[in-house]
């Protein structure tokens, strides 16, 4: 959890310290609930799960890891229908013009209905970047799953609000998402070289959002089976971020 480190002594009123004590143990006020703090890879952050308990990450030599959790749903900002929100993790994009590259497997065994999303939010400062977050102006989202049929087992695209999906094939090398003002696009590669646009997206209602991420997810609808997202490298303006 970041820390507030201006100096503050003990000039917080009797009443009002009274009062926060009296919210945390009535559990209006659940520290736990969501937490932000500095992740291991640089420059990135965690949004923890509900209480710390939906969805888990570990950086390791050949990349960063995503586990999720069961019951966790990508969507949510709060619990609802036996689903709690999970951990995000996400990486500030700054400036009208940037690309990305991102180079990830997946692990996603068939069975109910599990998947990883990511991709770039636009919105407020400092809000959580969910796919279901009122905060947003804008997403583009790439979604990764599996399922109890055969036509579950999917890579798709689309941008929100309104935009339609787009398939994309399963083994792609590279995922590229650039912007150029108020211009975003969506292309891929199969060895790094040649791109293959998807859409190219006119959002000038995001141009005066004041945040911009990238940012990781996931649901589970029941036991992950050990589930993870690998992200073997990502690049923004060409630099790794992974060093």
């Amino acid at each position: 959890m970041e820390k507030d480190n201006r100096k503050t002594g003990n000039r917080m009123p009797a009443l009002a310290a009274l009062l926060l004590a009296a919210a945390l143990s009535a559990g209006c006020i659940n520290p736990l609930m969501f937490k932000k703090g500095a992740f291991a890879v640089d420059d990135w952050a965690s949004w923890t799960g509900w209480n710390d308990t939906y969805g888990s990450d570990q950086a390791k030599n050949d990349g960063l890891y995503y586990y999720l959790t069961a019951r966790q749903d990508d969507t949510r900002d709060e619990p609802s229908d036996g689903y709690a929100p999970g951990l995000i993790l996400s990486r500030e994009l700054t400036g009208a013009r940037w690309q990305t590259d991102l180079e990830a497997d997946f692990n996603i065994p068939p069975g109910q209905t599990k998947r990883f999303s990511y991709g770039v939010w636009v919105g407020g400062d400092a809000a959580r970047p969910s796919i279901g977050s009122g905060a947003a102006v804008m997403k583009i989202v790439v979604q990764r799953q599996n399922g109890a049929r055969p036509g579950d087992d999917n890579l798709i695209v689309f941008a929100l609000p309104g935009g339609r999906p787009f398939s994309l094939p399963k083994n792609l090398k590279v995922l590229r998402i650039e912007r150029d003002g108020n211009y975003f696009t969506v292309s891929y590669a199969m060895n790094r070289k040649k791109f293959i646009p998807v859409f190219r997206l006119d959002a000038s209602d995001a141009a005066a959002s004041p945040s911009q991420k990238f940012f990781l997810g996931g649901f589970s609808g029941g036991d992950p089976q050990g589930a993870y997202a690998r992200f073997k490298s990502f690049k923004i303006n060409g630099k790794e971020t992974f060093n």
